[in-house]
């Protein structure tokens, strides 16, 4: 194999591509940052970062265990449970703690 000289790998075809190619991706890397927000970040509520915690548990008339997740900074829970069937979560419920600390929730039974 003959050596090559540095001019002359300069002008190999794959180098410039791989040139070209390393040149695109340093123009996405600075361009991307300043791009526009995603679809779902235009709400222009910023939430702040929360603390959670999990207890599994049940419910009446479902067989299946309920996960129970409870957003501690917002005050907000949630259950979801496994659907076998589907083979997907499925949400059961939303509570806003303050409003139910509030008196204004749903009555219970």
């Amino acid at each position: 194999m003959p050596h090559m000289t540095p001019l002359k790998s300069i002008r190999s075809p794959r180098l410039k591509a791989l040139i070209a190619a390393n040149l695109l991706i340093a123009a996405a890397i600075v361009v991307v940052p300043f791009a526009r927000s995603a679809i779902g970040q235009e709400g222009g509520a910023v939430r702040s970062v929360s603390t959670y915690s999990m207890a599994g548990g049940n419910i009446g008339g479902i067989d299946a265990g309920v996960l129970f997740i409870v957003d501690e900074t917002h005050e907000e829970m949630i259950s979801l449970m496994w659907n076998e069937k589907s083979r997907l979560i499925v949400p059961i419920g939303y509570r806003n703690l303050n409003v139910d600390a509030a008196g204004g929730g749903r009555p219970r039974p």
